[in-house]
Protein backbone atom coordinates (compact mmCIF):
# COMPACT_ATOMS: atom_id res chain seq x y z
CA UNK A 1 0.00 0.00 0.00
CA UNK A 2 2.82 2.41 0.88
CA UNK A 3 4.71 1.43 -2.28
CA UNK A 4 1.67 2.33 -4.42
CA UNK A 5 1.43 5.76 -2.73
CA UNK A 6 5.14 6.38 -3.32
CA UNK A 7 4.76 5.37 -6.98
CA UNK A 8 1.79 7.71 -7.38
CA UNK A 9 3.75 10.61 -5.85
CA UNK A 10 6.76 9.89 -8.07
CA UNK A 11 4.53 9.64 -11.15
CA UNK A 12 2.83 12.97 -10.35
CA UNK A 13 6.16 14.71 -9.81
CA UNK A 14 7.54 13.28 -13.05
CA UNK A 15 4.45 14.43 -14.94
CA UNK A 16 4.71 17.93 -13.45
CA UNK A 17 8.38 18.17 -14.44
CA UNK A 18 7.62 16.86 -17.91
CA UNK A 19 4.85 19.44 -18.35
CA UNK A 20 7.18 22.28 -17.29
CA UNK A 21 9.77 21.20 -19.88
CA UNK A 22 7.12 20.77 -22.58
CA UNK A 23 5.53 24.16 -21.79
CA UNK A 24 8.86 26.02 -21.97
CA UNK A 25 9.84 24.36 -25.25
CA UNK A 26 6.41 25.06 -26.75
CA UNK A 27 6.84 28.75 -25.87
CA UNK A 28 10.33 28.91 -27.40
CA UNK A 29 9.01 27.20 -30.56
CA UNK A 30 6.32 29.87 -30.93
CA UNK A 31 6.11 31.29 -34.42
CA UNK A 32 5.51 34.78 -33.03
CA UNK A 33 8.88 36.40 -32.37
CA UNK A 34 9.68 40.07 -31.78
CA UNK A 35 13.20 41.48 -31.66
CA UNK A 36 13.89 44.20 -29.07
CA UNK A 37 16.98 46.31 -28.35
CA UNK A 38 18.21 45.76 -24.80
CA UNK A 39 20.30 47.55 -22.20
CA UNK A 40 21.82 45.34 -19.46
CA UNK A 41 22.19 46.69 -15.97
CA UNK A 42 24.13 44.17 -13.82
CA UNK A 43 26.48 41.45 -15.14
CA UNK A 44 27.20 39.25 -12.09
CA UNK A 45 25.54 37.56 -9.12
CA UNK A 46 27.82 35.78 -6.66
CA UNK A 47 25.37 32.89 -6.15
CA UNK A 48 23.88 32.48 -9.64
CA UNK A 49 26.84 33.30 -11.88
CA UNK A 50 26.89 35.69 -14.81
CA UNK A 51 23.62 37.21 -15.83
CA UNK A 52 22.40 40.48 -17.20
CA UNK A 53 19.40 42.51 -16.14
CA UNK A 54 17.77 43.75 -19.31
CA UNK A 55 15.76 46.88 -19.93
CA UNK A 56 13.67 47.54 -23.01
CA UNK A 57 12.13 50.64 -24.56
CA UNK A 58 8.76 48.98 -23.91
CA UNK A 59 9.54 48.68 -20.17
CA UNK A 60 8.57 52.32 -19.56
CA UNK A 61 5.73 53.72 -21.62
CA UNK A 62 3.38 56.68 -21.72
CA UNK A 63 -0.11 55.23 -22.05
CA UNK A 64 -1.47 58.43 -23.62
CA UNK A 65 0.64 57.78 -26.74
CA UNK A 66 -0.93 54.32 -27.24
CA UNK A 67 -4.35 53.03 -28.25
CA UNK A 68 -6.43 51.48 -25.49
CA UNK A 69 -6.61 52.28 -21.80
CA UNK A 70 -4.52 54.92 -20.06
CA UNK A 71 -4.94 54.36 -16.30
CA UNK A 72 -3.39 51.45 -14.44
CA UNK A 73 -2.29 50.56 -10.91
CA UNK A 74 0.74 48.70 -9.58
CA UNK A 75 0.25 44.95 -9.89
CA UNK A 76 -2.21 45.12 -12.80
CA UNK A 77 -1.79 42.55 -15.56
CA UNK A 78 -1.90 44.20 -18.98
CA UNK A 79 -1.35 43.28 -22.61
CA UNK A 80 0.98 45.52 -24.60
CA UNK A 81 0.41 45.10 -28.32
CA UNK A 82 3.59 45.49 -30.34
CA UNK A 83 3.86 46.05 -34.05
CA UNK A 84 6.87 46.06 -36.35
CA UNK A 85 7.63 49.56 -37.61
CA UNK A 86 10.62 49.56 -39.93
CA UNK A 87 13.35 47.49 -38.26
CA UNK A 88 12.02 47.95 -34.72
CA UNK A 89 9.07 46.62 -32.76
CA UNK A 90 7.11 49.35 -30.96
CA UNK A 91 4.25 49.37 -28.48
CA UNK A 92 1.06 50.53 -30.22
CA UNK A 93 -1.64 49.58 -27.73
CA UNK A 94 -2.24 48.62 -24.12
CA UNK A 95 -5.23 47.08 -22.41
CA UNK A 96 -5.99 45.10 -19.27
CA UNK A 97 -7.87 41.84 -19.51
CA UNK A 98 -8.30 41.19 -23.23
CA UNK A 99 -5.43 41.93 -25.65
CA UNK A 100 -5.92 44.58 -28.31
CA UNK A 101 -5.91 43.03 -31.77
CA UNK A 102 -3.99 45.02 -34.38
CA UNK A 103 -3.06 43.93 -37.92
CA UNK A 104 0.44 42.43 -37.62
CA UNK A 105 0.43 43.07 -33.87
CA UNK A 106 1.71 40.77 -31.15
CA UNK A 107 0.12 41.16 -27.68
CA UNK A 108 2.57 40.54 -24.84
CA UNK A 109 1.50 40.06 -21.21
CA UNK A 110 3.11 42.40 -18.68
CA UNK A 111 2.75 43.42 -15.04
CA UNK A 112 2.57 47.05 -14.01
CA UNK A 113 5.37 47.67 -11.51
CA UNK A 114 4.78 51.37 -11.03
CA UNK A 115 2.17 53.79 -12.34
CA UNK A 116 2.49 57.56 -12.16
CA UNK A 117 -0.37 59.06 -14.12
CA UNK A 118 0.02 57.99 -17.73
CA UNK A 119 3.65 56.88 -17.27
CA UNK A 120 4.01 53.24 -16.27
CA UNK A 121 6.88 50.80 -15.71
CA UNK A 122 6.25 47.24 -16.86
CA UNK A 123 7.88 43.85 -16.46
CA UNK A 124 7.42 41.08 -19.01
CA UNK A 125 9.33 38.20 -17.35
CA UNK A 126 12.26 38.70 -19.74
CA UNK A 127 14.25 41.16 -17.64
CA UNK A 128 17.06 38.86 -16.52
CA UNK A 129 19.12 36.51 -18.60
CA UNK A 130 21.81 34.05 -17.56
CA UNK A 131 24.86 34.07 -19.82
CA UNK A 132 27.97 31.89 -20.17
CA UNK A 133 30.46 32.50 -17.34
CA UNK A 134 32.82 35.38 -17.97
CA UNK A 135 30.67 36.99 -20.69
CA UNK A 136 28.36 39.21 -18.63
CA UNK A 137 30.58 42.31 -18.70
CA UNK A 138 31.29 42.00 -22.45
CA UNK A 139 27.58 41.66 -23.21
CA UNK A 140 26.83 44.69 -21.02
CA UNK A 141 29.45 46.73 -22.91
CA UNK A 142 27.97 45.75 -26.28
CA UNK A 143 24.49 46.72 -25.14
CA UNK A 144 25.71 50.14 -24.02
CA UNK A 145 27.01 50.64 -27.57
CA UNK A 146 23.54 49.76 -28.88
CA UNK A 147 24.72 46.51 -30.45
CA UNK A 148 22.61 44.04 -28.45
CA UNK A 149 19.06 42.88 -29.12
CA UNK A 150 16.93 39.94 -28.05
CA UNK A 151 14.52 37.74 -30.00
CA UNK A 152 11.46 37.31 -27.81
CA UNK A 153 9.13 34.34 -28.36
CA UNK A 154 5.51 35.08 -27.47
CA UNK A 155 3.01 32.28 -26.99
CA UNK A 156 -0.76 32.38 -27.57
CA UNK A 157 -1.38 33.55 -23.97
CA UNK A 158 1.01 36.51 -24.40
CA UNK A 159 3.78 35.02 -22.25
CA UNK A 160 7.26 36.07 -23.35
CA UNK A 161 10.60 34.23 -23.24
CA UNK A 162 14.02 35.16 -24.54
CA UNK A 163 14.63 32.90 -27.54
CA UNK A 164 17.97 34.26 -28.73
CA UNK A 165 20.45 37.08 -28.19
CA UNK A 166 21.94 39.06 -31.07
CA UNK A 167 25.11 41.15 -31.50
CA UNK A 168 24.89 43.59 -34.40
CA UNK A 169 21.92 41.62 -35.72
CA UNK A 170 23.73 38.25 -35.66
CA UNK A 171 22.60 35.52 -33.28
CA UNK A 172 25.29 34.57 -30.76
CA UNK A 173 23.19 32.56 -28.30
CA UNK A 174 20.02 30.48 -28.67
CA UNK A 175 18.02 29.55 -25.58
CA UNK A 176 17.20 25.89 -25.05
CA UNK A 177 15.27 23.99 -22.43
CA UNK A 178 18.46 22.72 -20.80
Amino acid sequence: MIAIRVLIVVALQTMALGYMIYDRQAMLNSSRVVTLKVIPVDPRDIFRGDYVVLSYAISRIDTQTLEGEDRFSSGDTVFVTMQKQGEDWKAVGIRSGVPMMVQGGVPVRATVQYADGSSINLTYGIESYFVPEGTGKAIEDEARKGELSADIAVDAQGRAAIKAMRRNGKIFYVEGVF
